[in-house]
């Protein structure tokens, strides 16, 4: 896919702006997508890779242990010790992300001693684990929102409203179908956890 990015440089005293047209490798993402920005971010920065070389699969569904991972990694990858390990979890990639977060209180399991890491995340959960990751990162996560106009907010679950609400205030989630749903319980597709993490990056400055 193809993109228009900034770049400024100095020359001298005088800083120029340039534009310049920027290539990502997926075939399957192209410039007038409503996820570009963020999936062009998400690449460049590292955060988020492509589901193979040429494709980003934007509208296919991401795990809980893959946005673990993602965090992880934004993170530097750190290795924990002292950490009880959910009995699911083990020798897989998101081994030692799902260790992490964890200890540091990013995620919970379900409850029976299980993480469910190769479950598809819902919107919710996600909201819940950037908050998490949020207040982990010593940012102010005790905010309120009007959520009178989303018709849709019964639907969320009572473990995850608080975050859902930071998560609007923020502008991590934003609102589907004109801004009147938040649609808590449908599963993130690739292309919505990058804008997602693209906004929080950008808005919240991890």
């Amino acid at each position: 896919g193809y993109g228009i990015a900034n770049i400024t440089m100095e020359l001298g005293n005088v800083a120029r702006t340039y534009k310049i047209q920027v290539t990502l490798p997926f075939k399957d993402v192209k410039s007038t997508d409503w996820y570009y920005n963020a999936v062009e971010y998400t690449y460049r920065n590292g955060i988020i890779s492509g589901a193979t070389e040429t494709e980003f699969r934007p509208n296919a569904k991401i795990t809980r242990g893959m946005i673990v991972t993602i965090l992880w990694r934004m993170e530097g990858s750190p290795k924990v010790t002292g950490v009880k390990d959910f009995t699911d979890v083990k020798g897989q990639y998101y081994y030692d992300a799902v260790r992490w977060a964890a200890k540091n209180g990013v995620v919970n399991g379900y409850g029976d001693g299980c993480f469910g890491p190769n479950a598809n995340i819902t919107r919710e959960q996600l909201a819940t684990i950037l908050c998490n990751y949020a207040k982990y990162k010593k940012k102010n996560t005790n905010v309120t929102v009007d959520i009178s106009k989303y018709k849709d907010w019964n639907k969320v679950s009572s473990f995850a409203r608080a975050s859902m609400q930071w998560a609007i205030k923020t502008g991590v989630v934003t609102g589907k179908e004109n801004g009147t749903k938040v649609d808590p319980q449908g599963t993130a597709t690739r292309g919505e956890a990058a804008c997602m993490i693209y906004n929080y990056c950008t808005k919240i400055v991890y």
